[in-house]
């Protein structure tokens, strides 16, 4: 069965779509794991988030080749995200309605975070660095702060973090994980769910951990304490069993960008 015959009534250009995008998220979960654990073992340099593995990626000839090509991916990642947001295409709504609403806002601000990194990485292909000297999650929490309800609204996003944690927690511990893949003809189908269970668990302890600082930022009123994803991890790093628990972490990360990938070939699209 072709994945055309697969994907029902999804255009070719929306099953492609899909796959490039899921398969780029992967990547930069790759990365920033790769990069985790290097900075894990040589102890002498922060681990990075998402936008410090592009930077990292960025800094030779061959890696802003990479990096163009995961940018497009990205791109494909975001116009996915906003189809399931806006038009649903595989008509999820029809069949939850209950959660139909959630999950189109999850949809939406997944879109605007790997926007986010989309750009990041066109500054960094056109050489100009950083948008600004300080760390985005520094940036939108000293900004949103500066308004009258923006404590509440740092701590609301926190909170929402948090949340999203623990749904991938449950993501890690049940079938739901890959309710959209088939993997009964899969070689090694045992190893590939492995992966996804421990990346989705490494996944829930690092966003539970940065939704823990964001609300600390809303609560303290310092959004010093919004510590990012590249923050978490260093967080980690320098704890007195910092060295085991990122790379622990670090490799969790890696196992989930390694499912996300190897997961595509098997996947099943709505209306199949």
């Amino acid at each position: 069965m072709d994945t055309q015959d697969r994907a029902g009534s999804l255009k070719r250009w929306e099953l492609w779509t899909g796959h490039a995008g899921y398969i780029a998220e992967g990547v930069v979960y790759l990365l920033m794991g790769a990069f985790a654990l290097l900075a894990d073992i040589e102890r002498r340099r922060q681990p990075n988030g998402s936008q410090g593995a592009l930077a990292e990626l960025g800094r030779t000839s061959l890696g802003r080749t990479l990096l163009a090509l995961l940018a497009l991916g990205l791109a494909a990642f975001v116009l996915w995200q906003m189809l399931l947001a806006f038009i649903d295409p595989e008509h999820r709504g029809d069949r939850n309605a209950g959660r139909h609403w959630l999950a189109r806002l999850r949809h939406f601000c997944s879109g605007i975070f790997y926007t986010v990194l989309v750009g990041e990485a066109v500054w960094i292909l056109f050489g100009l660095g950083s948008p600004d000297g300080d760390p985005a999650h520094l940036r939108w929490s000293s900004r949103v702060l500066q308004f009258p309800v923006g404590r509440v609204v740092v701590g609301i996003v926190g909170t929402g973090i948090g949340l999203f944690a623990l749904q991938q927690f449950y993501r890690a511990v049940t079938n739901d994980k890959s309710k959209r893949v088939d993997l009964s003809h899969a070689p090694l189908r045992w190893l590939i769910n492995s992966l996804g269970a421990f990346g989705y668990v490494s996944r829930s302890v690092l966003f539970g951990l940065v939704g823990l600082y964001v609300v600390a930022a809303a609560w303290r009123f310092d959004p010093h304490y919004s510590n990012g994803i590249g923050g978490a991890l260093g967080a980690l790093q320098q704890r007195a069993d910092g060295e085991w628990l990122l790379g622990a972490l670090a490799t969790g990360l890696m196992s989930y960008g390694l499912f996300q990938i190897v997961k595509e070939r098997y996947r099943l699209f709505r209306d199949s």
